[in-house]
């Protein structure tokens, strides 16, 4: 009886057991496809998200770089060469225009009144003559600035040449004023011809090609405001209506008829007349996967130009939902057999516990003999270290020398020469010599530099003072030699009258120096102007130019160590600089000029705040 009573218990507990783990099973696998229907759905709404956003920003993009060119097309029909028909003037002026977008644009034309070639940019002088005067009357982007007065975009126009091309144009209309002197003594207003600019198919093709992020499965497709393909994922719709037969039976053939007209109507909903820049997106299945169009209009001046669209396949949600689909059979399956396994397991990891434990034993003592090897050679590296510097600072020792009496002797021996050509071949050795000396000098400092053996005799000096004396070097220096310089000014320019500071001056002269130096190397005409002033506790100190400017390949390292795009420097000018600063406690710092002509290099020191300080 006791017997049947443990059988009865046992057989109650097991159809428990078993009921528990078909509703837990049951209630996982419910979840599981509720979590899984609402990771399917964001993930969806997520990629129609995604795709609103990439054609809103790719259609700005496009829409940014065709607006650039209206004010310049602007600028160009009231500039006074062109109001004023001085034909070498606007050829300088357009040509100028059409190399700043050169990598947008094609060409600029500049038309008379009646629609004739005056100007086409950067051609060259044997074909001109053939296409002066050549009549466009008859092309819309010359007819309907003639009759509107005002910016016009054009669709797709095959040019003569068969390339097409899209077509900004600006009317010409009199000015009055002085810089305008009309020898017709036409009225204002009228209408004197068009400035034209052209940007090929291919060259918008490849601007959008760049946009598309390459790990990304969405496509793009460009048409003009009357519907004609610009830029499809298939390059045999180039050209085609979207409208047209060939590609309505491609569309037939993939979608069904109520997808296929809920396309077509967003397509004539997204070629009206939208100004207002409204966009728009559509669900559409094809393929076996659903698809989210979206589009968005490319307006440019307040006029509707171009119509982008992107069309992104909802891969990703298909992926997510099939995924968790197997991850719930997964699950039941798991469920069944996990607690068969885990005896099995715990005996497994007992014994891979004492395994483990015998193979980390082995591991550590191989550590600790890898480890004093790394130490050794860490050792031997920094040995090595020490003296590759103790040779570089010898070497440098013993070039800088013989160095002074190769300068002094041959300064001597030129003052005694009245021979020009012995004069120049004694100059470029002095010229060397120096070079060969001031290398010297900067490879021991780099070496002081990076052994920390930079050794600084501070004293309390006016910095202004000392910025005087040594532009007043400069300028004596240029006005004695006769070099392309003679057009250069230097200039200074303090804003307080007394600068104490506590620092090496010896140093900071170098660092100046240096500065200068550089600004000469990259300034032929124009000025180099220095300022100085207090601010926040720091004296500040400025040199600016108007030369090359800094390239901006070498601009974030510029006071690297063989940073220099000059053939006649080392490249370890400015690095000296900044160590010489930054061990005063300061900053140094560079930036091109916001007006495109030249850099600014500045740096600033601490200021000794003496009783004596104003």
């Amino acid at each position: 009886m006791v017997r049947l009573d443990f059988s009865k218990n046992s057989s109650i507990i097991l159809i428990i057991i078993a009921t528990v783990a078909v509703t837990l099973s049951i209630l996982s696998y419910h979840y599981s496809s509720l979590i899984s229907n609402n990771i399917v759905n964001i993930a969806s709404e997520e990629l129609r998200s995604q795709a609103r956003i990439q054609v809103h920003d790719f259609a700005q993009i496009l829409a940014n770089r065709l607006e650039s060119i209206t004010p310049l097309l602007q600028t160009l029909a009231d500039s006074p060469a062109i109001q004023n028909n001085e034909f070498r003037r606007a050829q300088t002026i357009i040509d100028y225009r059409k190399n700043y977008t050169n990598d947008l644009t094609d060409f600029y034309m500049w038309l008379d009144k009646d629609g004739k070639i005056v100007w086409i940019s950067n051609i060259n002088s044997t074909a001109y003559p053939r296409y002066k005067g050549f009549d466009l009357s008859y092309r819309p982007y010359f007819t309907f600035p003639k009759s509107i007065n005002t910016a016009y975009y054009s669709n797709i126009i095959e040019s003569n040449d068969k390339i097409p091309r899209l077509y900004i144009s600006y009317p010409i209309l009199s000015k009055q004023g002085s810089e305008y002197k009309d020898a017709n003594l036409t009225k204002t207003g009228t209408f004197k011809g068009v400035v034209v600019t052209a940007i090929r198919l291919d060259t918008l093709v490849n601007l959008l090609k760049n946009q598309l992020f390459p790990g990304f499965e969405s496509s793009m497709v460009l048409v003009d405001k009357n519907g004609i393909i610009l830029y499809p994922s298939n390059q045999s719709y180039i050209g085609k209506s979207i409208f047209g037969e060939i590609f309505q039976s491609t569309l037939s053939a993939l979608l069904s008829p109520k997808s296929h007209n809920s396309l077509n109507e967003l397509f004539r909903t997204s070629l009206q007349d939208n100004s207002g820049g409204d966009d728009g997106s559509i669900d559409i299945f094809a393929q076996d996967r659903m698809n989210t169009i979206a589009y968005e209009p490319v307006i440019v001046k307040g006029n509707h130009f171009l119509t982008l669209f992107i069309t992104a396949p909802h891969n990703f949600a298909s992926n997510v939902g099939a995924a968790i689909d197997q991850q719930k059979n997964f699950s039941i399956f798991i469920v069944i057999i996990i607690a068969s396994l885990a005896i099995g397991i715990s005996f497994l990891v007992l014994t891979w516990n004492r395994r483990l434990e015998t193979i980390v034993n082995t591991r550590t003592t191989e550590v600790k003999k890898a480890n004093e090897q790394l130490v050794s050679a860490y050792e031997q590296l920094k040995v090595h270290d020490e003296m590759q510097r103790d040779f570089i600072n010898v070497a440098a020792h013993e070039l800088r020398t013989p160095i002074q009496p190769i300068l002094g002797l041959t300064d001597a021996l030129r003052s005694k020469i009245k021979d020009t050509e012995k004069q120049e071949i004694l100059d470029v050795i002095i010229r060397n010599a120096r070079r060969l000396r001031q290398l010297t000098e900067d490879i021991l400092d780099v070496t002081r530099i990076e052994s920390h053996t930079l050794e600084l005799q501070k004293e309390r000096f006016n910095l202004k003072d000392t910025l005087s004396n040594l532009i007043q070097d400069y300028r004596s220096q240029i006005e004695r030699k006769n070099n392309n310089k003679q057009d250069l000014k230097i200039l200074y320019e303090p804003k307080d009258d007394i600068i104490f500071v506590h620092a090496d001056k010896a140093r900071i002269i170098q660092v100046i120096c240096n500065l200068i130096n550089n600004s000469l190397k990259f300034t032929n005409s124009g000025k180099i102007s220095l300022t100085s002033e207090k601010k926040d506790g720091h004296a500040i100190v400025s040199i600016k130019d108007t030369g090359t400017g800094i390239n901006p390949e070498i601009l974030p390292r510029l006071f690297s160590k063989f940073v220099t795009k000059s053939f006649s420097g080392t490249g370890l000018g400015l690095f000296i600089s900044k160590s010489i600063i930054e061990a005063h406690r300061g900053r140094i710092w560079a930036q091109n000029n916001h007006d495109g002509r030249g850099a600014t290099f500045s740096f600033s020191l601490p200021i000794n705040n003496g009783q004596n300080d104003k």
